[in-house]
Parts: C-alpha cells; structure tokens; sequence
C-alpha cells in the first residue's frame, strides 16, 4: 500500500508522519489477522514459526501424566488463561509487527527505531521512552486503551484501540489512534486517515466534519450511573468501555458533536492530538484549560510524556468551546446532585440564586443588561 508521506524510506529517509503511518499501517493490518484467526481459524497453508512448530511438538505429550497435583488449571480458569494469554500474543504479534516493518526503513534522525509495546509495565514502557527522548533517540510507542480480551473475545469495536506516539529528533511529537476499521494520524502540519479498503486520505483544508447531531454524546462507561440526569441535556448518551475508539468512530469520523474521555495515562491517550488535528478541541474537566491547535497539543503531548507537566486525567473533546463548556457544567451539576442525599444541598444559598447563570452555559443565553 503506498504510503503518501514525503520520502520512501530507502533512498530519501521518512519523517515522524512516515515512520507513525508504518507503524499504524502495520497494527491494523495485523490486528485485522488477529480477529481473523479468531473468527475462521489460522491459515493451515501458513508457514509456522520454528516457536510455534516447537510448540505443536510439546503438544503431542502429556508432559503431566507423572505429576497430576501440577498440571494446569482446566475448564473455566484454563478458559480465563487462554484469553489472556490470547490478549498478550496479539499485542506482542502487533508490536513486532511495526518493529520488522520499522527496521527495513529509514528516518530523518539516522539512528535506529526503538518500538516499546509488548514487554514490561505501563510505568517502565513509560521510563523508557522518555529515557530515550532525553537521549535525543527515536521512539515509537504502541499502547493498548481499553481492553485487548474483550476486543478479541467481543468484537466490539469501542472495546479496545491503539495508541501510538511517535518522537523523531528535531520533529513534533505524531499520534495516531488504530481501531478496529480504521487509523487516524495526525501532527502539527496535517492529518491523515486509513481504511485496509480505500488505503489513506488526506484530510486537507477544513476537516471533512459531518453535521452534528444534536441530543448525542460520547461518555466513558463508568458515568453510566449518570444516565438519568444526564438524559435531561443529551437524549442519546453512548456509553463506551474504550472512548478513544467510540470517538474516532462517532465523533471523528461520525456527526456526534461532543465526547468526554477519561484516561490514566498519556502513553494511552493519542486521541487527544488526533482529535485536534482532525477540526476538535480539546478542554480539560479538572482546569478548564483549553487545547485549540494541533502544534499546542504535540507540545503538550511532549511535555507530559517527558514527565516536564502532569498528564491531567478527564478530557472533553468537542466541536466548539461552548459545546465543551456546556458538558462540563452537566457533569459537575450531575456528579454533584447524585452524590447529595437530599439534592438541595447540591447548591444552598447563593449556588441557588446563580442558578440562572448555569442555564445560560447550558443552553446559551445571554442575560440582558438591567
């Protein structure tokens, strides 16, 4: 598939934009393998590896015929560990997949591609690409949100998605978002989308943003409780088990004008850029502060992968500020009237009286002047 970024990765070195398409073109496409395999079975014309003809081998004896007290558990946590064991197998077969696809190319930095994903914790995959940021090293990270096992075992496709961050020396921090039928790149000079079926489209000028539809939103499954209040300013809330593939599908690449995405952590979060970079903002639930540019999101996005700034958790990401602003007032109004036994002590005294004030967030009325 041609890959429409400057250089060809031979005679002319790829960018952060190159080398982050590789990278997503590779994960889907395996991804994509991955669900197959589950769903019609593996290819028996496929050569195995000489790991996997060792492993059909070892299946062949009852390695614990001898010693009955130590063999592996069956039935329902024997089903437990394969799903599990399936989940880990995928992102490792994902992670080498970009690393085979990485290693055959160049990059404008000149120096050899660390691609971080399948081995080690959150936290040393964390350390580790900054480690090699400070270096002045290029880094790829491939990162699972959501649930990889649900994904596979479901397929559903707001279960899971990839998050990948790319750093090249002397360039901007690139992102892309990988879900199940799609991968949405983005950086500070453009953005880019990709479908195994239409190959990858530039998204030039203004982003192609459908109409919104009013009444929707995007919502993490945790705010399901929620629902109830939140169904008196949103009809359709949807709630998602992984809001970055919800988002790239019904915000992004859909009409659904407002999402909320919580996070724990920055490796997990390429929507954010992404969302910018496709015609989004991005406001924060905690601060109030605001992300409106592509080039302010990869700033961001570098400062607090470096560990410079905290990675601030609970993201809105709309189509206009007040759209953001207008989620935000709910869930507070919301959050804070349910955890009230009686739901007059949510806003006593004075909160009563600037009730009025709250209403023209949410609905967008301007007070006249006495």
């Amino acid at each position: 598939m041609h890959l429409p970024f400057a250089g060809d990765g031979q005679k002319k070195p790829f960018g952060a934009d190159g080398i982050t398409g590789l990278a997503a073109q590779a994960a889907l496409r395996t991804l994509e393998a991955c669900v197959r395999d589950i769903a019609y079975g593996k290819d028996m014309e496929q050569e195995l590896t000489d790991d996997q003809k060792l492993i059909k081998v070892r299946e062949l004896r009852n390695e614990w015929a001898r010693s009955p007290r130590h063999r592996p558990p069956a039935g329902v946590p024997s089903q437990e560990e394969h799903w599990d064991t399936t989940a880990m197998a995928a992102m490792r077969r994902i992670t080498q997949a970009a690393k085979d696809v990485l290693q055959e190319v160049a990059n404008v930095s000149g120096k050899p591609i660390t691609v971080l994903g399948s081995d080690g914790s959150l936290t040393e995959r964390t350390e580790t690409f900054r480690a090699l940021v400070h270096a002045d090293l290029p880094v790829v990270s491939i990162c699972t949100s959501g649930c990889m096992r649900r994904w596979l075992a479901t397929g559903d496709p707001t279960a899971a998605s990839l998050s990948i961050l790319t750093y090249i020396p002397g360039r901007p921090l690139y992102a892309a978002t990988v879900t199940a039928h799609t991968a949405l790149l983005s950086d500070c000079s453009g953005s880019w989308r990709l479908t195994l079926a239409d190959g990858w489209q530039a998204m030039t000028g203004e982003p192609l943003v459908a109409d919104p539809a009013p009444g929707y939103i995007v919502l993490p499954s945790a705010l399901e409780r929620l629902a109830p209040g939140l169904r008196k300013y949103y009809a359709e809330p949807i709630f998602a088990h992984d809001t970055s593939s919800a988002i790239a599908r019904a915000v992004l690449g859909g009409a659904v004008p407002v999402a909320v995405h919580f996070t724990g952590h920055v490796l997990e979060s390429a929507i954010l850029p992404v969302a910018i970079g496709h015609g989004m903002i991005v406001r924060f639930q905690s601060s109030g502060g605001l992300l409106e540019k592509p080039w302010a999101a990869s700033k961001y996005m570098y400062k607090a992968v470096t560990g410079e700034v905290p990675f601030e958790e609970g993201l809105v990401i709309a189509r206009d500020l007040w759209a953001a602003r207008r989620v935000s007032s709910v869930l507070t109004r919301e959050t804070t009237l349910l955890e009230q036994t009686d739901p007059l002590d949510a806003f006593p005294g004075d909160e009563l009286d600037a009730e009025v004030d709250l209403d023209d967030i949410l609905f967008g009325y301007e007070k006249e002047d006495d």
